[in-house]
């Protein structure tokens, strides 16, 4: 791997639990993905996983399906690291994640209370700006790549299956068509400032991705089912 910057790994957390997130800590890992577009996470549930992954110090990013200002708000006032915004492709979209994510000192227009963040008012207010990812998986999103780098997401994060399915050929990483895709990525994006996503069979693709600034590596429940078929149970 390259010495030029730190390299970030992730486990991806899809069971919504703070027993598992303190299980995900405790793996080696950078930091944890609360992935709530494809779980069923509430509100207190997110806060609570929030909790533990800042509490043992790992860094903590949650994946939102919707940039909604209530779950960017409770998000980062319960002290989340960064967030991942699924499939942006427009400046519209672009415009409504740091207007909600940034106060106004930084060009945003959050709001500010006294919150986890600042430990209810005992730390500074207002600290830096939370990492700010957005998440790359539609052919319209990678066309519209320049535009949307024209507002400074700290990464951007493939999403190989949506965007493979987007291209017509789901799931397949080995297809022209995909590998052309992630292919016009790489030339405009930094590696530091790429991003992956690997769901399954991580040690097969690890190498290609070795580079990037985040990898995030499996998912809490895949890991389960690789584990239970190496165990000879069906």
């Amino acid at each position: 791997m390259s010495g030029k910057y730190n390299i970030m790994k992730l486990a991806w957390q899809q069971i919504p639990s703070p027993v598992v997130s303190e299980i995900l800590c405790h793996t080696g890992v950078d930091g944890v993905v609360i992935d709530t577009e494809h779980a069923s996470y509430n509100n207190e549930t997110i806060y609570n996983c929030i909790q533990t992954i800042t509490s043992l110090n790992r860094k903590c990013f949650v994946r939102l399906m919707v940039p909604t200002k209530s779950s960017i708000r409770m998000c980062l006032d319960a002290g989340a690291t960064g967030l991942i915004f699924s499939t942006v492709e427009n400046t519209r979209q672009c415009n409504k994640i740091m207007n909600s994510c940034k106060f106004p000192k930084h060009g945003g227009r959050r709001g500010l209370g006294l919150t986890r963040a600042n430990k209810w008012g005992l730390s500074p207010l207002i600290s830096e700006p939370p990492s700010v990812i957005a998440q790359i998986e539609t052919i319209d999103g990678v066309n519209n790549l320049e535009e949307i780098m024209s507002h400074n997401f700290d990464y951007y994060m493939i999403g190989p299956y949506d965007l493979s399915a987007s291209l017509g050929v789901p799931g397949d990483f080995g297809s022209n068509l995909y590998l052309n895709a992630i292919k016009k990525m790489e030339k405009l994006i930094p590696k530091e400032k790429m991003a992956v996503h690997i769901p399954t069979e991580v040690k097969k693709y690890l190498k290609k991705y070795s580079d990037y600034g985040i990898i995030a590596l499996g998912m809490d429940t895949t890991g389960l089912l690789e584990f239970y078929k190496e165990l000879g149970i069906k």
